[in-house]
């Protein structure tokens, strides 16, 4: 299993040249598996360059049969969607999967953001076949050999967290939480525990998270709390805040090493093999 990283930021794009090494997009993470289908972890600015590879590939020809899981939809994780253009193909049949809530269901938020006033295109009218699957705390399967199991985490108007094990190997992809060294919840713990490659929310330093409590996210070093103690193989450092630039991110990534050596800044267009730590 391989992941690559389409879109690294939180919040909002962030375009420029302090930011233009780290990347600007919003949250999208592909999963490689081996299989042809896609299977793409939110729906950020990050997923309209996905797409366009995914269409220029010649297999996408054929038609694809893909799955999007959103952690939950707030804007930075959904802001892409109208862009993708797999999903624009009568060839194509994708399920999107997300929390479903009593006030509204998955496909009407979606739909919200392309209304009218916000945009030209009806979500009906992008032309795939697009399935949408409301989830609870729950594991099931795709592609005969994809196991995932979904788990509700702190985060304002909720969001959930993916543990995805493909032949063994275990992906765990936990953005947007907010917990700190000291309250660390053990259900996260248990949830990333053994994983081969966590993914998680690094959003703030522990100065910023002091301003912004309350407003969902964790810091790079309670980050390498949570892989030291969850016993994982390697962190990825993700959903970086819009303000940081590239020179602060590096030096987050170095202090994250620090307490957790198996650390690494998710950076636009990486590539983690979970084979090689």
């Amino acid at each position: 299993m391989k992941v690559r990283f389409w879109g690294v930021r939180g919040s909002i794009p962030t375009p420029g040249h302090d930011s233009a090494d780290v990347g600007g997009n919003t949250s999208c993470v592909q999963v490689l598996t081996g299989h042809a289908e896609p299977l793409i972890l939110d729906a950020g600015t990050g997923i309209r360059l996905l797409g366009n590879a995914l269409m220029a590939d010649a297999a996408a020809s054929q038609g694809l049969a893909g799955h999007v899981l959103l952690s939950h939809t707030h804007w930075d994780h959904i802001q892409g969607f109208p862009f993708f253009a797999p999903a624009f193909s009568p060839k194509n049949e994708f399920y999107v999967y997300g929390a479903g809530k009593a006030e509204e269901r998955l496909e009407d938020v979606l739909k919200g953001q392309m209304n009218y006033q916000y945009f030209p295109v009806a979500l009906d009218q992008m032309g795939a076949n697009i399935h949408f699957v409301e989830l609870q705390e729950e594991t099931f399967t795709i592609f005969g050999d994809v196991e995932i199991s979904t788990r509700a985490f702190h985060h304002p108007g909720g969001v959930y967290g993916f543990r995805i094990v493909h032949q063994g190997q275990i992906l765990v992809y936990a953005t947007d939480m907010e917990y700190t060294e000291q309250n660390l919840d053990p259900k996260l713990i248990e949830f990333a525990r053994n994983a081969d490659l966590l993914i998680y929310d690094a959003q703030y330093t522990p100065e910023e998270l002091k301003v912004k409590t309350g407003w969902g996210h964790s810091t790079h070093t309670t980050a390498a709390y949570l892989a030291q103690q969850a016993g994982v193989k390697q962190l990825a450092l993700y959903h970086h805040d819009p303000s940081h630039t590239d020179a602060q991110l590096y030096q987050m990534e170095a202090e994250a090493q620090a307490i957790f050596a198996a650390s690494t800044l998710a950076v636009e267009g990486l590539t983690l093999d979970l084979d090689r730590p």
